[in-house]
């Protein structure tokens, strides 16, 4: 794998495609960056960075024109390669957060945005890591956490990028059409609040009390509420509470 270290960006996934559009890159590159500014999450949503303690990575999978993962399938493998890696570094609750978060103890400690670049077929791929590695406390998002908050340890770093990156390349580089059913239970064994009665908010403001079932073949979140199943996608509803 092909190593970028930068100083600081304001995000490494919209640093990576900008080398990937100016230079091109080879398959398997890794940026990372000591001070990320302005990172993202899903649907736009900013991500804490603290510097020194957070770890911002960015990890570059070029496509054969012939082959085009499907896009949940390998969110999937994805996901539980991180959650895979991180549930190493010692014993808490490690949960899969849907889409693509990974919980530790109820606390969100990893985000995780991939997003995919076309030129009349999928070319690319890029999976951006956000992990609140040595952090004390993030007053400022009451549900996030950190690797040394919760299992009371410093982790270097730099082990950490190594790991991460690693498996999620692999992942990407094993990705098994064959294996998608597998990989989807394997996710849902491992998915936060499952058979938990919580409250959800959906897009139009709309509020649902109910438990999650799992997450379908298309990427949908199934949640009964009053002996009903609804589907949602990505985008569509969103986390309140638990009793």
């Amino acid at each position: 794998m092909f190593r970028i270290k930068i100083d600081a960006t304001e995000s490494t996934n919209d640093h990576l495609k900008q080398l990937l559009r100016d230079k091109g890159l080879q398959d398997g590159t890794v940026l990372r960056t000591l001070n990320q500014t302005k990172g993202r999450g899903q649907r736009g949503a900013n991500w804490h960075f603290e510097e020194g303690k957070s770890l911002a990575i960015s990890i570059l999978k070029k496509w054969e024109k012939t082959f085009e993962p499907e896009p949940w399938a390998l969110q999937c493998v994805i996901s539980l390669a991180v959650f895979s890696i991180l549930s190493e570094f010692g014993q808490a609750k490690w949960q899969i957060k849907w889409p693509n978060d990974i919980m530790a103890d109820g606390r969100k400690i990893c985000g995780i945005l991939i997003e995919h670049q076309h030129q009349g077929y999928r070319y690319a791929t890029i999976v951006g890591l956000g992990v609140n590695v040595n952090n004390a406390s993030i007053s400022s998002l009451p549900q996030a956490g950190s690797i040394a908050g919760v299992l009371g340890h410093q982790t270097d770093l730099e082990v950490l990028d190594q790991r991460l990156s690693q498996a999620v390349y692999q992942a990407m580089v094993n990705f098994d059409p064959e294996m998608a059913q597998a990989q989807l239970d394997a996710y849902n064994a491992e998915l936060y609040l499952r058979g938990v009665q919580a409250q959800f908010e959906q897009s139009d403001g709309t509020r649902i009390q109910g438990d999650i079932q799992r997450v379908d073949r298309q990427g949908q979140l199934l949640i009964l509420s009053q002996g009903v199943e609804h589907r949602f996608k990505v985008g569509e509803i969103k986390y309140l509470s638990t009793p």
